[in-house]
């Protein structure tokens, strides 16, 4: 008697800006265990949309999953044939993309950070909260092998009670060497109306989520930012010193 094996359907996605953390992304996807496919990909940039399409597996068009091209949210929220969207866009548009994607029904992973202020991190959480769709932030290291480590040795009891942790992080600012394209000066980026903030926001989140991933949430701060940077291209802070109860 032959097996009947179930075939779960592949989860598909759209790709809401095109740019350098799509293609991690796009990396993630294709190492997935799980049956996905990339069905809409928007950029108002044309180029970095044919860009990412290139790199799409060739496995889609085999299994007449293709993709297709927009330029606009609104225009493939229209046509509709994806379940997700994956939002990496600049921050200040992260609040109504989201607002978009949710009410169209569609499940979110929102890059992180998850927005420019508190006020449209907040109307986000709200709107998340009342939705039947999984609305995720794409802070990914508290799934680092050593933060989850970390964690089990304290879990365990292995290390004893751990009263105090130290965080550093820095980067080139001038050479930006995580991005293939070096943004110029008057890029979002580098603007606090649209990131939100410097250092701290683009950076520094990926070493705080784990410290409240092994003390618990944080109910005190007291910190200090610093403008060394100011004058040549980073606008907001390029330095920042906290202590974190």
């Amino acid at each position: 008697m032959a097996a009947i094996v179930q075939v779960a359907k592949a989860v598909r996605f759209a790709f809401v800006g095109c740019g350098t953390i799509a293609r991690h992304h796009l990396g993630a996807l294709k190492q997935s265990s799980h049956a996905t496919a990339v069905t809409a990909v928007v950029d108002v940039n044309r180029e970095r949309a044919e860009s990412l399409l290139r790199l799409l597996p060739k496995t889609q068009e085999e299994n007449s999953q293709k993709c297709k091209m927009f330029t606009s949210l609104a225009d493939a929220l229209q046509w509709g044939e994806f379940d997700a969207v994956i939002v990496m866009v600049p921050h200040h548009l992260h609040e109504p993309y989201a607002t978009e994607c949710l009410q169209a029904g569609k499940h979110l992973l929102l890059e992180k950070t998850m927005a420019h202020t508190v006020e449209s991190c907040q109307n986000i959480l709200k709107q998340a909260e009342g939705a039947q769709q999984v609305v995720m932030v794409g802070e990914n290291s508290i799934f680092w092998p050593e933060v989850q480590k970390a964690k089990e040795l304290i879990e365990s009891g292995t290390i004893g009670e751990p009263y105090f942790a130290q965080a550093n992080y820095w980067e080139s600012i001038g050479s930006m060497t995580f991005y293939e394209d070096i943004p110029t000066e008057d890029d979002w980026f580098f603007d606090p109306a649209r990131a939100g903030g410097g250092v701290l926001m683009n950076g520094a989140t990926h070493w705080i989520r784990p410290l409240r991933l092994w003390f618990g949430n944080i109910v005190e701060v007291v910190g200090t930012l610093g403008y060394p940077y100011k004058l040549v291209r980073q606008k907001s802070e390029s330095l920042a010193h906290a202590m974190l109860r």
